[in-house]
């Protein structure tokens, strides 16, 4: 019993789709960024028993229109700060409906093969425009979470004395990570689930301007090693989460040569600054990592979800992670199966909205909206610099700005926490804006990402106005 529709219907039903999708881009400024609901709200209008019998799709579509849409924040508009979220953009949307269409699995070449060639030449297409070498080997994955996982397998294999793919870590030695202590939580989740143990993740402190110190990283790999410990690895930040530090690259790349240990440059956020005039310099030595990480779908402007990982030797990419089973027979030489770089056999087409965003608007055009958010995220740092009631708490050197109210400065540090805390909830509770909160040396910030390729400085003047107006 087939479920298709007929022809007609189908065209009528992604008209229809189509009309939601235009009619919520076209009010991105005006209407709210967040609506603040319960949960309570959003389960009464869905939850009901199992549906046993037909609806009609158009009215699912409304009610999508209505219910769902009308319950989700506008993470494209431009007044939309939260956390690092890249906006996406409409070629991308086109290329996730063709990517649906296709259903194909990518796990082995002759499976998908145009997806296959495709993945292979967007990774390429990144290594070009960031500056690592363009022979290294890469894969899509979901996210930066499991691009860090598969980084530290990579390490792990690469590094550890037994064969610890048929071993496991029951001999192995006490192996040791090292990374700045601004460094993303997925590692300490890598370390766990790979069985390396998160108290073995050195959390090395950092300067005033967040990055890691290299000199107490050396002497960390030293006391170690004269505790009988292992050293397998150095992970360098490009671009924390917390305020969008990046570390000192090439000096983190001597030290892992020094000692011999494989070297990651985490660039899930920050790294597509590195091919910008105003923040290209910070990212000197990232082409002497041995593995990268670098998320399209924050500062490509990607939909959600797609993020990258790339070994210098592809090799030992293939080594970590090929298995392949006898219903899975191995492909040929010059038809490179991509379950043989990853974790996942099941695996989408990921690349896709990559490659139409990369031809659709050019390395150039890319670039010149990586230059304006970071040229936008240096206006709100000179606002908040030039006031009387804001305190810049950390150095802006890409996108991320983390600051707080002062007011006319005669509140206590106590009162200030609260005064911002409740700032954020009046934010949420209001929904013309959206940001959140973290702390920066203990004080309550307030942390705004302008990853948005919409956003103008008449944006960040109105983010200003309705804080002010909130706060009044």
């Amino acid at each position: 019993m087939s479920l298709d529709f007929t022809q007609k219907e189908y065209q009528a039903l992604l008209q229809q789709a189509s009309d939601i999708v235009l009619s919520w881009q076209e009010n991105l400024s005006t209407n709210k960024t967040y609506h603040n609901p319960s949960p309570e709200d959003i389960r009464k209008q869905f939850d009901e028993p199992l549906p046993k019998s037909p609806s009609s799709a158009g009215d699912l579509l409304a009610q999508i229109d209505e219910q769902v849409y009308s319950h989700s924040n506008l993470n494209a508009s431009p007044n939309y700060y939260g956390y690092i979220t890249g906006g996406g953009n409409q070629t991308s949307v086109l290329a996730e409906m063709l990517k649906n269409a296709l259903n194909q699995n990518n796990l082995k070449w002759h499976s998908a093969p145009a997806n296959s060639e495709i993945e292979k030449i967007v990774v390429k297409w990144i290594c070009q425009f960031i500056g690592y070498p363009e022979s290294a080997g890469g894969v899509m994955v979901s996210g930066g979470s499991v691009a860090n996982f598969l980084n530290l397998a990579v390490m792990r294999k690469v590094k550890c004395p037994i064969d610890v793919a048929n071993e496991g870590m029951h001999q192995a030695p006490k192996m040791t990570v090292y990374a700045s202590e601004q460094g993303h939580s997925s590692i300490d989740k890598g370390m766990d689930m790979l069985g390396l143990g998160k108290k073995y993740l050195r959390k090395i402190d950092v300067d005033e301007k967040f990055q890691v110190s290299v000199e107490q990283m050396e002497q960390q790999i030293l006391e170690d090693k004269n505790a009988g410990m292992l050293p397998i690895g150095i992970i360098g930040m490009a671009g924390t989460t917390n305020s969008g530090a990046v570390d000192d690259l090439n000096a983190l790349a001597d030290l892992a040569e020094k000692y011999d240990l494989w070297y990651v440059v985490d660039a899930a956020y920050g790294g597509p600054a590195a091919a910008t005039k105003l923040a290209g310099h910070l990212f000197a030595g990232i082409d002497r990592a041995d593995s990268i990480l670098i998320n399209p779908h924050k500062w490509f402007y990607v939909p959600f979800e797609v993020a990258c990982v790339i070994v210098k030797d592809k090799e030992k990419l293939r080594n970590t992670f090929s298995l392949v089973p006898d219903y899975l027979t191995a492909g040929s030489d010059d038809k490179e199966d991509l379950m043989d770089f990853n974790l996942q056999l099941t695996k989408d087409f990921k690349a896709l909205k990559v490659w139409m965003t990369f031809k659709t608007y050019g390395a150039d055009k890319l670039k010149a909206a990586i230059g304006n958010d970071i040229s936008n995220a240096q206006y709100a740092a000179k606002l908040i610099e030039e006031s009387d009631d804001f305190e810049l708490l950390a150095p802006v050197p890409l996108s991320i700005v983390c600051f707080r109210y002062v007011g006319n400065r005669s509140f206590s540090e106590k009162e200030l926490d609260e005064i911002n805390t409740k700032l954020l909830h009046d934010i949420e509770a209001d929904g013309r804006i959206f940001f959140a909160g973290t702390k920066i040396n203990d004080k309550v910030s307030l942390r705004i990402s302008l990853t948005n390729h919409r956003r103008t400085k008449k944006d960040i003047d109105y983010l200003f106005e309705v804080m002010r107006e909130l706060l009044a």
